[in-house]
């Protein structure tokens, strides 16, 4: 009895002056092993199951950000958007004791989705991206260094016909990450299709010699030196880029239109055929036509 008063007598200043433990409650306990449960589940493709076991998890603790989060991810890959921006906006709501920079990201990748669905009317696209753009500043706020929500910025912005807001986008994401691969690109390839051909070699002149293994950056290069009638170098780089993916329709269709240029009329022939054969519904119309016009006058000239 002597022994617990003395070890009562230690521990009582400690009882005084430490914090109380953070203990989770019942239903916390509950909703974390449901959590659990589903993410195993997932992972061996029971999405009936997983689906389940998340939604049990929320309904035991409401105020739990993380099955809210798990199961939006889950239907964002299904492509069921409309869920997964609820469930979203669910993990946002409840994220107050550990705010996560990702989770207003993922709404905002998932409301530029909802833009790009096929016959969105042009007010409803422009209000999702805006949304989209909403979210991504977000997730600056909780983390500056968050490189990709300044790229997607980046990429709305552009979509949006505001290039200035765009390049600051683009060149932010440079800065934070020079080897991310995507911002240069877009950067490059915006001036191109602004006219400013010039700046977009200078800028993936630069991406190349920063990431010498990514086909979008020699492609993008290439574009722009054929854009400033320099077939020849714009050659070279479509041929770089053919090296490290050789199934890249736009460098096979770069390639073929640059060696037309050239009257190089056997490759020029084969890349554009190979082209117009690979090349999806997610392909140009006018970009075909383009490759077979060209196919025809140079059979005709050479």
């Amino acid at each position: 009895m002597r022994r617990l008063v003395t070890l009562f007598a230690l521990l009582a200043p400690l009882m005084l002056t430490e914090p109380a433990c953070k203990l989770a409650s019942r239903q916390r306990v509950q909703a974390i092993n449901r959590l659990n449960e589903g993410i195993s589940l997932e992972k061996r493709n029971n999405t009936t199951g997983a689906e389940k076991a998340l939604k049990e998890a929320i309904e035991l603790d409401p105020t739990f950000a993380k099955p809210y989060w798990t199961l939006g991810q889950m239907y964002r890959k299904q492509g069921k958007l409309v869920d997964a921006e609820k469930h979203f906006r669910g993990a946002i709501d409840n994220m107050k004791e550990e705010p996560n920079a990702d989770y207003p990201y993922q709404l905002g990748a998932v409301l530029a989705a909802e833009g790009d669905v096929p016959g969105t009317s042009q007010v409803e696209q422009a209000k999702k991206y805006e949304d989209a753009i909403a979210q991504f500043q977000e997730a600056i706020k909780l983390d500056p260094n968050h490189y990709k929500a300044f790229y997607r910025t980046g990429a709305l912005y552009e979509k949006l016909d505001q290039p200035q807001k765009a390049d600051q986008a683009f060149r932010k994401a440079i800065e934070l990450r020079p080897t991310y691969s995507a911002s240069f690109v877009s950067l490059g390839n915006m001036y191109i299709d602004y006219g400013h051909a010039n700046v977009g070699q200078a800028v993936l002149e630069i991406g190349t010699k920063i990431n010498e293994k990514d086909a979008h950056m020699w492609n993008g290069l290439g574009r722009s030196q054929y854009a400033l009638n320099k077939p020849t170098e714009a050659i070279e780089s479509f041929k770089k880029a053919k090296a490290i993916d050789p199934d890249m329709v736009d460098v096979l269709y770069g390639l073929g239109m640059a060696y037309a240029e050239t009257r190089n009329r056997k490759e020029a022939v084969e890349n554009l055929q190979a082209f117009l054969q690979k090349a999806g519904n997610d392909v140009p119309e006018d970009r075909k036509r383009a490759a077979n016009d060209t196919m025809q006058r140079i059979k005709e000239v050479i």
